[in-house]
């Protein structure tokens, strides 16, 4: 090869020139692709002397090297290529129109929820499968009912599914990254029925329990819990500071805005067994583990003490039934509805939602409830 200034022959590959000392990047003997500004697109000519447009879409994100891209080739002349560009931008604008996954990995970090609500949405997005790499414009109303009806799952996943929707669309609609501004979630239906696990303890279960307390360890635990309301690691995190011994009410909560340190009064039958706990101690958590007086975790409570005690209680197969730590808070809000005489604005507040529908979702309906009713009219 020659020096491209001084003609000299230098060795093929010489990055300079050893006579003159230029370097050798003529851009005459550069590659003929001219990389335009951003998002505008590039133009090439081809071995078979036709020139390309090529538009890049944006890469993938487990890989950053694979990029995705819009071409069109076959043109004769580079003013042809460069005059279609503006229309492959077009299409390529319509090609970045967003997949439902793609939707929901932009929502999921901006909620703001525990750490369980997260992962109730997360159970909820896997049954949305067959539609995550849809484009979410080419998602109709139907797609995601029919996502609902055969999820095969019990009622409350089916009304988590729907809640999800509506959050990815509420987030989608202002960003114009759904078609329409429509929230398809507020067409959806939830139907079937609950699964075993949704019910409330009985009245005999309750009384097992209550008898169950200085027989077996932690029956005074899971009795506090049904008078109280508490989720389970809402009630594992109340501390000693945050009750009030002379005003009878206890202030914690967290999972939701309308639930967090709510203040619920503490019923005449449990005090005394809060008091009992408390003793001298004047810090830490109210309910502690018996045997090492540390904080239980969630889990273990849950494993090691909450089935064993209804076990021994006599409530028969707890894991059978499925009769989880929540049970008693939907018994709390079952015992909230035979106070007929107080408003429903407090019974809101001590259990910490915000609408008498999820109030009424966790209540139980019974004979007697009914009969009440009918014998009054």
């Amino acid at each position: 090869m020659n020096c491209y200034k001084c003609k000299t022959e230098i060795p093929d590959g010489s990055a300079f020139c050893m006579n003159c000392g230029v370097k050798q990047s003529d851009t005459r003997n550069m590659r003929k692709s001219k990389t335009r500004g951003n998002g505008t697109g590039t133009v090439y000519q081809l071995p078979n002397k036709t020139w390309r447009a090529e538009v890049t879409l944006g890469y993938t994100e487990d890989d950053y090297k694979k990029r995705s891209k819009r071409t069109k080739q076959g043109f004769k002349t580079k003013k042809e290529a460069l005059e279609y560009l503006p229309t492959l931008r077009g299409s390529a604008k319509k090609e970045k129109k967003i997949t439902f996954k793609a939707l929901y990995d932009k929502w999921l970090p901006t909620h703001d929820a525990d750490k369980s609500t997260i992962n109730c949405y997360k159970a909820a997005y896997k049954h949305f499968e067959p539609l995550w790499f849809m484009k979410i414009q080419d998602v109709d109303v139907d797609d995601l009912q029919e996502c609902i009806d055969e999820s095969n799952m019990g009622k409350q996943t089916r009304r988590n599914m729907k809640t999800l929707c509506g959050l990815m669309y509420k987030y989608g609609i202002p960003r114009n990254l759904v078609p329409d501004k429509l929230n398809l979630a507020d067409y959806l239906k939830v139907t079937g029925e609950y699964g075993p696990s949704k019910r409330a303890l009985t009245d005999i279960e309750v009384e097992k329990i209550r008898l169950a307390c200085g027989k077996v360890e932690y029956a005074d635990y899971i009795y506090c819990m049904i008078y109280t309301g508490f989720r389970l690691g809402e009630f594992l995190a109340l501390d000693i500071a945050d009750y009030n011994r002379e005003e009878r009410y206890v202030t914690g909560g967290s999972k939701t805005e309308a639930g967090k340190n709510r203040d619920v009064t503490i019923s005449p039958k449990i005090q005394p067994i809060i008091d009992g706990l408390i003793g001298g101690r004047t810090s830490g958590p109210i309910f502690v583990n018996k045997a090492t007086k540390r904080a239980f975790s969630v889990s273990g409570f849950r494993e090691d003490c909450y089935y064993p005690t209804l076990e021994a209680a006599g409530i028969c197969s707890p894991k059978e039934n499925r009769l989880t730590p929540h049970t008693c808070r939907r018994t709390f809000a079952t015992l909230m509805k035979r106070v007929t005489a107080a408003d429903s604005k407090d019974k809101l507040e001590l259990i910490g939602h915000t609408s008498e529908e999820m109030l009424r979702y966790y209540q139980d309906t019974s004979i007697e409830d009914l009969r009440q009713i009918t014998d009054a009219i």
